[in-house]
């Protein structure tokens, strides 16, 4: 990996560890930041994948909330149809709860000494 690559996917691992920390302290809509955790890891993996933790939590979360309306979507489905989808949605959420939140927390553990040289 040459310096430029390297100096890119630290940003990105960066970025990774702060939505990581604003997901744990609410700071960001639950999936909004596991929609950003999954673009921030693909970059991540498009560069050099991370060896030493494995992320395929998020993947597995992600394809499964993939489909549902977040943010302003929201706004384009009528209320009978999103308390539908919303209590999939809760289930969904439910199970991976404390899968999640404990990933987040070895992220911002494991890279809470990342450089990026700047």
């Amino acid at each position: 990996m040459n310096k430029f690559d390297e100096l890119k996917r630290n940003r990105f691992i960066k970025k990774l560890r702060s939505n990581a920390i604003a997901i744990t302290s609410n700071q960001i809509q639950i999936h909004s930041g596991y929609f950003k955790m999954d673009y921030l890891i693909g970059r991540i993996n498009d560069i050099k994948p991370l060896d030493n933790i494995d992320l395929a939590i998020f993947k597995k979360y992600y394809n499964e909330i993939q489909f549902h309306p977040i943010d302003k979507e929201r706004k384009l489905y009528n209320k009978e149809y999103l308390a539908k989808l919303d209590s999939k949605l809760k289930f969904i959420d439910e199970k991976y709860k404390d899968l999640l939140d404990e990933k987040c927390k070895e992220i911002i553990e494991i890279f809470k000494d990342i450089q990026d040289f700047c």
